[in-house]
């Protein structure tokens, strides 16, 4: 099976092409990187795909976003953003590559494997080099070589945010700790379980009602990463068993892992709707008084907290992080462990690469730093004589605060922009504290940097990305449909489908690249 895809074809004539466009007269790039001076009119047409990350992004022509048009007069450019609904950006940029639509910038969470499969991504060396001194210094060789295949840069990486190598934590409500008798976070799985049947059993919430949901996660087994990692596995990436390398959904260790959300669905400690609570159901159920536990980004602590504490101004909520636990023998827990969270990669249609990494230059420094977490001057943000006002606070008046920093962000953890934004050294300690957590743990992924293995079966699907056979076993295990062996005959009928072919793809891929 090859995994090229057939469309480049259609596009790669054009994506070949450098026309001019920018500002003044600057040094545009052709497709392999090399400079040659050009004389070039006006801002550079730059078109990106990006995430919406779940969040109400703009929508219309681009630059009638004042956001959106202000950052494009910072970096000389005419920008052009498709916002896409984060729950099926995989899926629609296949649908958009395959029918020829490439933009200049593609936004992902490491390589766009499908691009650079079939050759249509810029090398960035060169570029970075010249037009990229700022993003040089503010990341890390690590993440440099995350997004490096064949010496050969990329894509441009979004420093991870605290140092923390891990982009998910397990939240656990202190105060219900503490009403419940709990005065250690649990270390193990069965541990864990416990605090769950304090919380479902002793009316943390204090209401008089068995209301509480001791844990919650979301729609196709998302946001319940730190669960499943207690037996050392994740949803995505690879893992190696018996000399090969396989995805970790289909590792031995899921098995078990399946089998406490199971356990956790029988006895009632995990939320019911969790296989189809969407992303607002879920929020609301926190922010009510309602979860215990759950999964989600270190840098939102101290957000946690602030809903908490507005929907409970009588309760003394305590938002806290705590390793995740172990099951017996395991050595590696929590989340994937990666050196960067999201990248940009630009592709071989742009027409003026140098202004797209200028453009990315530009974010990391201190000016770039407080567009992303403070907005528009003058509109969501004043300063003067250097002292920043940010008057209008998130999730009120400055709406743009719920996407820009998720789709813009390329820093880590900035504190004394965090102490502006919260206006409070306590919330800047919650979120230190949190990244604490984080930097301590973390599962390994063997597959990082590799190319796409997809399979040509739907139900296999790619490679990295839980297949629709997996979601579907997943939970009939554990509404009780299947017992657990079912997961076995999922392994079983899993390869026998095409998953063989992709295991035999990265098992090689690894014993040339990614053996250290």
């Amino acid at each position: 099976m090859s995994i090229k895809r057939k469309w480049l074809g259609i596009t790669l004539t054009l994506a070949l092409a450098v026309s001019t466009a920018g500002c003044s007269t600057a040094k545009t790039e052709n497709s392999e990187g090399s400079g040659t001076s050009t004389e070039v009119k006006g801002p550079a047409k730059i078109s990106m795909f990006a995430s919406d990350a779940g969040q109400p992004v703009p929508g219309g022509e681009s630059m009638d976003d004042p956001t959106v048009k202000y950052l494009a007069e910072k970096t000389n450019t005419d920008l052009n953003i498709t916002f896409i609904p984060n729950s099926q950006y995989r899926n629609q940029l296949s649908v958009k590559f395959a029918s020829g639509e490439i933009p200049d910038i593609v936004q992902g969470w490491g390589i766009n494997a499908e691009l650079a499969d079939n050759d249509q991504l810029l090398p960035l060396n060169d570029l970075i080099e010249e037009h990229g001194p700022n993003l040089k210094k503010v990341i890390s060789q690590d993440a440099w070589d995350a997004v490096t295949r064949d010496g050969k840069i990329l894509a441009i990486p979004e420093a991870p945010l605290g140092d923390s190598p891990v982009a998910r934590v397990l939240f656990v409500r202190k105060d219900w700790m503490d009403k419940v008798g709990i005065k250690e976070a649990p270390k193990t799985d069965a541990e864990f379980l416990d605090m769950l049947r304090a919380f479902r059993d002793k009316d943390p919430n204090g209401n008089g009602i068995q209301d509480e949901i001791p844990f919650s996660a979301r729609e196709n087994f998302t946001w319940l990463d730190n669960v499943l990692s207690m037996y050392g596995v994740n949803l995505y990436g690879g893992t190696i068993e018996n000399n090969e390398v396989i995805p970790q959904y289909v590792s031995k260790n899921m098995k078990p892992a399946l089998g406490i959300v199971k356990k956790m669905m029988e006895e009632k400690l995990i939320d019911s709707e969790f296989m189809s609570n969407k992303r607002n159901v879920w929020e609301q159920k926190i922010q009510s008084d309602l979860v215990g536990a759950w999964v989600h980004a270190p840098n939102l602590a101290w957000d946690w907290q602030e809903r908490l504490n507005k929907s409970l101004p009588n309760g003394n909520p305590e938002v806290i992080a705590i390793p995740t636990p172990k099951a017996p023998g395991v050595k590696e827990s929590g989340f994937n462990k990666s050196p960067h969270n999201k990248a940009f990669s630009i592709t071989k249609s742009s027409k003026d690469p140098a202004a797209a990494v200028r453009l990315f230059d530009w974010l990391v420094t201190e000016e770039g730093q407080e567009f992303v977490q403070f907005g528009v001057p003058g509109i969501t943000v004043t300063k003067d004589n250097g002292k920043i006002d940010y008057n209008k606070q998130k999730d009120t008046d400055d709406k743009t605060a719920l996407w820009r920093p998720l789709v813009f962000n390329m820093v880590g953890f900035n504190e004394e922009i965090q102490l502006v934004l919260s206006g409070d050294e306590q919330a800047v300690a919650k979120i230190k504290e949190v990244y604490e957590i984080g930097k301590k743990e973390g599962t390994t992924n063997v597959t990082a940097g590799a190319p796409s293995f997809k399979s040509d079966q739907p139900e296999i699907g790619d490679y990295v990305i839980p297949s629709t056979m997996f979601i579907e076993t997943a939970g009939r295990i554990v509404l009780g449909e299947k017992p657990l062996d079912y997961f076995d005959e999922f392994v079983n009928n899993w390869r026998a489908r095409g998953g063989d072919e992709l295991i035999k793809e990265a098992t090689e891929w690894y014993q040339q690249n990614g053996k250290q």
